[in-house]
C-alpha cells in the first residue's frame, strides 16, 4: 500500500478532474471511518470475552477492516487519476481479496459452524446488502 500512497503523492491528480478528485476525498473519509469502527467493534467485544464478534460493523459485512481498505485503495486511485496507481491498487484489492478467503477458512477452523451460519446472515463486503439484511431482521422482529 506504501506504493500506493507514494504514487499518489506525486500523481496527485494527474487527469486534472476535481470531481473525481472530491469523490475520492470522500471514499477516503468513509474508508478510514470503517476502519476505525471496526478496529473499536471488534476490541469491544474481544475485551468482553466474545469470541465471534457479530455487532458493530460486523452485523452490516464479515470483513469491514477490508472493506476499508479497499475503499482507502479506491479512493488513493481516484485521487491520483494515473494508470500507474490504477495498477498497483487493483493488485492490492486482489490481493485482498484472496486474504479475506484465507481469513474465512481459518475462522471456519476456529469457529466451525457459528462462522458457518454467520456466513450465511452477513455478505462478505457488500454494506448495501448487509444494511438492507438488517432492515428486514429489524422489521421480521
Amino acid at each position: 500500500m506504501g506504493v500506493l500512497i507514494i504514487s499518489t503523492i506525486f500523481l496527485y491528480n494527474s487527469a486534472n478532474l476535481a470531481e473525481l478528485l472530491y469523490a475520492g476525498w470522500i471514499i477516503m473519509a468513509f474508508g478510514i471511518i470503517f476502519l476505525l469502527w471496526s478496529s473499536k467493534s471488534r476490541k469491544k467485544g474481544h475485551a468482553e470475552g466474545i469470541g465471534l464478534v457479530e455487532r458493530g460493523m460486523y452485523a452490516f459485512v464479515r470483513h469491514p477492516e477490508f472493506l476499508g481498505h479497499i475503499l482507502i485503495i479506491f479512493a488513493l486511485v481516484i485521487i491520483s487519476q494515473h494508470w500507474i496507481s490504477f495498477i498497483v491498487g487493483a493488485i492490492l484489492i486482489v490481493l485482498l481479496c484472496l486474504a479475506m478467503i484465507e481469513e474465512e477458512k481459518r475462522n471456519i477452523e476456529k469457529f466451525g459452524n457459528a462462522y458457518r451460519d454467520y456466513m450465511k446472515r452477513v455478505p462478505r463486503i457488500n454494506l448495501i446488502a448487509g444494511i438492507i439484511k438488517q432492515i428486514h431482521k429489524k422489521e421480521r422482529k
